[in-house]
């Protein structure tokens, strides 16, 4: 808001020196004269809003433009002929306006110049002043003018880029949050929704057969449903647990309850001494590699293995049921989940690999820094 204040005022001045510098013959006409100001005044008010604006109208560029210069033109007689002895008061003017019009754009300050600078010399020649005195008024004003204005134009449109870059600062963090909530239900809702399937494909075969049984699995999806809520309502206040205990303890327990025995090496102090965001990584690694055995394959036995290689930590998970109709990448290139989740991985220094083993399974294969952890 200063900075458009202060263009304004700048050229205010030309108006002060005008009126200052000259003197009319009687009250009537300097009455008139000074109300001649007012159109200058909206000229030069209409050129500073033209660069001031973020986008400006070529259109209404050139229409203030060639009003200030009309104006400023209007004003040539008088302000000659009523000049006090010695002073320029138009050059100063036509300096003023150079200056403006050379803000809206080079071409129209080479304009404005050629024709304002020539009816300064006009005016010298017409009433008797030496024609230089007038072109050195009007250009050196026209360029200090035009620096000083360049430099509030210039903190101007820096204020526009910092506020820009503000702007796009926080709509970059709504599209981070937005992501993050994203990943985070695609992870729960993913992995609970497929086992709540499994369940209740189950509780339907026994529904006959084994009443009890059913009911058993019914009440099974009751608690999954309640308790995937809740996860859901937490995953979007980022307040979902992903440490690799917990969900190598989960994926116990629910490739257990899908039937699929699984078998899992990873020695305590290990993930004891895993750093916490490589456990969270893994931990989402784990869900995820659960949720799809669960629904991409026939798998009968699952093994998981933590081992430390090194500096790094190897996190190997392999099932037995590979579906021969479904095409197994060697590398991880297709399908969102485990796609996403190689994108997670390479940008915390991991790398995922996931393809079809010598022994003819499924094998996901995390290396992963592991903070000097060994095996």
């Amino acid at each position: 808001m200063t900075v458009l204040g202060l263009l304004p005022a700048s050229f205010a001045w030309a108006i002060v020196i005008m009126v200052s510098l000259t003197e009319a013959p009687s009250p009537l006409p300097a009455a008139v004269f000074v109300l001649g100001m007012l159109p200058l005044g909206g000229a030069f008010v209409l050129v500073s809003r033209v660069v001031v604006d973020p986008v400006p109208s070529q259109r209404a560029g050139s229409w203030s433009v060639a009003l200030l210069v009309a104006v400023s033109l209007a004003l040539w007689w008088p302000t000659y002929a009523w000049a006090r002895s010695g002073e320029e008061p138009w050059a100063w003017l036509a300096g003023f306006a150079v200056a403006a019009c050379t803000l809206v754009s080079w071409p129209a300050g080479v304009t404005a110049a050629v024709v304002l600078g020539g009816a300064a010399a006009v005016g010298g020649v017409v009433f008797d002043s030496p024609v230089t005195t007038h072109l050195l008024t009007t250009f050196g004003c026209a360029a200090v003018v035009w620096l000083m204005c360049q430099v509030l134009v210039w903190l101007l449109r820096l204020a526009w880029a910092a506020q820009a870059g503000r702007e796009a600062e926080a709509a970059l963090v709504i599209a981070q949050e937005r992501l993050r909530v994203s990943r985070e239900l695609h992870d729960v809702l993913g992995h609970r929704l497929g086992i709540i399937a499994l369940k209740a494909e189950l509780a339907a075969d026994l529904a006959h057969r084994d009443p009890e049984r059913s009911a058993v699995e019914s009440e099974a999806i009751r608690v999954l449903a309640t308790e995937t809520l809740s996860e859901a309502r937490r995953a979007v206040h980022g307040e979902t647990t992903t440490d690799l205990a917990t969900q190598l303890e989960a994926a116990k327990l629910v490739l257990a309850s899908a039937g699929i025995v699984t078998a899992v090496d990873a020695e305590a102090d290990l993930i004891a001494r895993t750093p916490d965001a490589v456990s969270r990584l893994l931990g989402v690694v784990v869900r995820e590699a659960v949720t799809n055995i669960l629904r991409h394959s026939d798998a009968r036995q699952v093994s998981i293995a933590l081992t430390g290689q090194g500096t790094s930590i190897r996190l190997i998970i392999v099932n037995d049921g590979v579906r021969d109709l479904e095409p197994m990448p060697q590398s991880v290139s297709g399908g969102t989940g485990l796609a996403s989740l190689s994108a997670r991985c390479g940008a915390a220094g991991a790398r995922l690999v996931a393809g079809r083993n010598a022994a003819g399974g499924f094998e996901l294969r995390v290396d992963a820094p592991g903070g000097g952890a060994t095996g």
